[in-house]
């Protein structure tokens, strides 16, 4: 009896943990998904079995997701990114024009995280992309640029948004001020050339989507400072 009862209470608790993430999104790589489930904003992208690809034209290739994301979410995909791109960056919670951007900038070998805008009208504002509100105040970390497949994870938990790097806390962000607005619409900037591959949405809910107790970061925050666009 002791050892039903206790196989129906592992069950159960394993039926607990599956309810509270649910897979939102996966990009299965056919033929036609760039236009099912993408809004290609400027740039050339290919989509095949290892991927997508994006290359920049005159200005960035922006890529964006048709789904929309939940309060809280994982995100995972991963990227390979040519040398030679200056900018690769995750797109989160794009409302209107506003987002908030996760920067692998190689040239600087440096993560970001930035307030920024996407503008309907590039030719008015210069590009399709700035940052547009708390310049040089928001999280920067050294990171070291290399040529391989970067296996990222972002985590949003409440106000609080916590990323990973090939199994690594490379950066977090605690929204104390609120600009960053629930939900809205995910995708990739590019100033150069990357391949994407698995792509996938999360929705987390209950103990899921507490913030992870073992995120701790191995590279110091670099202090703010102000700088012009």
């Amino acid at each position: 009896m002791k050892r039903i009862i206790s196989f129906l209470l592992l069950t159960i608790a394993g039926y607990t943990a599956q309810a509270q993430i649910r897979t939102l999104f996966q990009e299965t790589y056919e033929s036609n998904s760039l236009k099912k489930n993408w809004s290609v904003i400027n740039g050339d992208w290919k989509v095949n079995e290892l991927g997508i690809t994006g290359n920049k034209n005159t200005d960035w290739a922006i890529l964006i997701s048709k789904k929309t994301l939940p309060k809280d979410y994982i995100l995972t995909f991963s990227s390979l990114v040519d040398p030679k791109a200056y900018l690769f960056e995750v797109i989160t919670n794009l409302n209107g024009e506003k987002y908030l951007g996760f920067l692998l900038n190689q040239l600087e070998n440096r993560v970001a995280i930035e307030d920024r805008s996407l503008f309907a009208d590039p030719v008015k504002k210069g590009t399709f992309i700035h940052s547009t509100g708390h310049i040089g105040l928001m999280p920067k970390v050294k990171k070291l640029s290399e040529h391989i497949w970067q296996n990222w994870k972002i985590q949003k938990t409440g106000n609080q948004i916590f990323v990973w790097i090939n199994n690594g806390a490379i950066i977090s962000l605690n929204d104390t001020t609120g600009f960053v607005k629930p939900k809205g619409n995910f995708g990739f900037a590019i100033n150069g050339e990357a391949m994407i591959k698995d792509v996938k949405l999360i929705k987390t809910r209950g103990e899921a989507s507490l913030p992870p107790k073992s995120f701790v970061l191995k590279s110091p925050v670099e202090k703010p400072f102000f700088v012009f666009e």
